[in-house]
């Protein structure tokens, strides 16, 4: 009878030993961001001010998965690959900066405060994310923007890129997001710019 109890004694633990050495492999997860640049186009200095806001986001993609569709109508999300933050913050962090190398406004503000400004800019982004097809994939982006003046509706302009991927994995969509944010910027800068003279 003793001897049953130590030979199961040593099988359990030996058991305990053999469960606790099996490691969990952890998922190796790449983190991206929306780091676009905008052509460094710098136009003269007008006395003007403008608030940026943080842009509103379709909530179905402003979340830290990085989403595709193979299937209209059908969204996924990579698994081993996110946004190291939210895209409305990345988009509203660049969209300043931006708004400031340009040179256009003498204020540029990030954030309500008392100072007193001109123009506010919204932005509304409602489709960022990645359509993947048999070859080719599309980084699809949609963004509006609303310029405004004393709770006036001065201009609307609208943005709908499908730009392709070099590749079709998340990398390549993520350099083609920001190659699309580039142009938008780009473009948006100039439209900015008559608006004030």
């Amino acid at each position: 009878m003793r001897s049953n109890i130590n030979f199961l004694f040593f099988i359990l633990i030996g058991v305990l030993f053999t469960a606790c050495s099996f490691k969990q492999n952890s998922l190796e997860i790449n983190r991206y961001a929306i780091d676009f640049k905008s052509t460094v186009n710098t136009f003269e200095n007008s006395s003007k001010s403008i608030y940026i806001e943080t842009p509103d986001m379709n909530k179905s993609f402003n979340t830290n998965s990085i989403l595709y569709t193979l299937k209209p109508h059908l969204f996924e999300e990579y698994a081993k690959n996110r946004w190291i933050n939210l895209p409305s913050n990345m988009i509203h962090n660049y969209l300043v900066e931006a708004v400031e190398s340009s040179n256009i406004y003498k204020v540029v503000l990030q954030k309500r405060s008392n100072i007193a400004y001109d123009y506010t800019l919204k932005t509304n982004v409602l489709n960022l994310y990645h359509d993947v097809e048999d070859v080719n994939s599309y980084a699809v982006l949609k963004i509006r923007f609303d310029l405004v003046s004393n709770k006036e509706l001065l201009k609307t302009y609208s943005y709908d890129k499908r730009v392709k991927c070099e590749t079709t994995n998340a990398y390549g969509f993520v350099m083609a997001i920001n190659k699309a944010l580039d142009e938008v910027s780009s473009d948006l800068l100039v439209q900015l710019n008559k608006e004030v003279k």
